[in-house]
């Protein structure tokens, strides 16, 4: 429950695959103690008492996305993505399955702190400039900023899994011809002039991929 002025640290929990990035988080945070907190929930407990769940997006590509699904389902509207600057495709997919906002793994530690504060407190949906400009940064991560309808970004992501036009037709129960006017209104709107490019314009923003393109 976010709650502007606690009578204790914030509980922070951090879900990765990756020791050095757990190690790293902690060192960060332990001269803040007087105002988050990183605990360590064992295998199988409850993530009840967690403020502030941090989920690595890295992890994502280790795997299917169950842990960050567990993690939305455990803490609903409290994960917050640590982003990385390489693989933007990554925070992109983490704001698709429910993470509430991303904050990059490379700012420093006052930065990670106020930003698990002001998380805490609600400012990412209280209509404040906190709260503005993290739906800019989803709206642009999500690629929903150049204002693709919801059967465009539907071709779009079938394009970047590997479809054919006639397999995304079949898939979606659209003719042929309709197929392709999607896809010419999709490409014009992201920028793009051939299929490659829209694959890595989907990849970029969150769009899994089949690591094949179909040209």
């Amino acid at each position: 429950m976010p709650s502007a002025a606690r009578p204790r640290p914030i509980r922070v929990a951090l879900v990765t695959q990756h020791e050095i990035v757990r190690a790293g988080v902690r060192s960060l945070l332990a001269p803040y103690a007087d105002r988050v907190r990183v605990v360590e929930p064992g295998p199988g407990s409850r993530l009840d008492d967690v403020d502030v769940l941090l989920f690595d997006v890295l992890t994502l590509s280790d795997g299917d996305g169950a842990d960050l699904e567990a993690a939305v389902k455990a803490c609903p509207g409290r994960v917050l993505a640590l982003s990385r600057e390489l693989q933007p495709g990554l925070a992109a997919r983490a704001l698709a399955m429910g993470a509430v906002a991303s904050v990059s793994l490379g700012i420093g530690a006052d930065e990670l702190v106020h930003a698990i504060v002001a998380f805490d407190a609600g400012h990412l949906g209280d209509g404040s400039q906190a709260d503005l400009d993290n739906q800019a940064d989803r709206r642009r991560q999500l690629g929903r900023d150049v204002g693709l309808s919801q059967r465009e970004l539907d071709v779009l992501g079938l394009i970047v899994g590997g479809r054919s036009n006639e397999e995304v037709a079949g898939e979606l129960y659209l003719s042929i011809n309709t197929v392709k006017s999607l896809i010419r209104s999709a490409y014009r709107k992201i920028g793009v002039t051939t299929r490659s490019q829209a694959v890595a314009w989907g990849i970029e923003h969150g769009f899994p991929s089949s690591g094949t393109i179909d040209l």
